[in-house]
């Protein structure tokens, strides 16, 4: 105990002390308390904590916390690196206790791709860009890009080359094209309607 400014008696709480209060408070709440929470307790006040530690979310990490559900703690960012490809994202949530978005955008910001070895590599689309021309194939359009009829196939017989309005008319399934020749039938008399209105 030492005298404040005015006099009164003040009390100097150590690391430990904080940490065993937060985590008090913690267990009497039952979730992880904010600054607000500690004006109901007595004990130490939040501007003593975040002195002591810097930041409220850090104290917090100190007492085994977890500030907010969006935050990863110790030790949880290398349990995804290590499981990613064995488990989905939903199991990997419910082990550590977070919401599914959180697993994705970590995997996200640290290239931890799922399905990256699907048929969106440039060879393929070199190859089709090869095959079928640099021009849409509906309406000759040269800003082109490279579409699958039959999703995710590896088989050049079943991709086509489109420009932009082509594809969107397929992909917002104003158009159901289901092969190559469904291009000329199919396709091609829907856009001469788009383009003569």
């Amino acid at each position: 105990m030492h005298r404040t400014k005015d006099k009164r008696f003040k009390k100097d709480y150590s690391k430990k002390d904080i940490i065993n209060y937060l985590k008090g408070v913690y267990s009497y709440l039952g979730r992880p308390p904010s600054s607000r929470d500690l004006n109901k307790f007595p004990g130490p006040a939040p501007r003593t904590i975040i002195r002591r530690f810097g930041f409220w979310s850090k104290a917090l990490k100190e007492a085994g916390i977890r500030p907010q559900t969006h935050q990863l703690q110790k030790g949880e960012r290398s349990y995804i690196r290590a499981n990613w490809r064995k488990l989905t994202d939903k199991q990997i949530a419910r082990k550590l206790g977070v919401t599914e978005t959180v697993i994705k955008y970590y995997r996200m910001n640290y290239n931890l791709w799922k399905n990256r070895k699907g048929t969106a590599r440039s060879t393929f689309r070199k190859e089709a860009l090869r095959v079928y021309g640099e021009k849409c194939e509906v309406c000759s359009i040269e800003i082109c890009e490279w579409h699958h009829i039959v999703p995710k196939s590896t088989d050049p017989k079943e991709w086509c080359i489109l420009c932009s309005l082509c594809h969107a008319a397929i992909t917002r399934k104003l158009v159901e094209v289901k092969n190559r020749e469904e291009l000329k039938t199919i396709l091609l008399p829907f856009m001469r309607q788009v383009y003569t209105k």
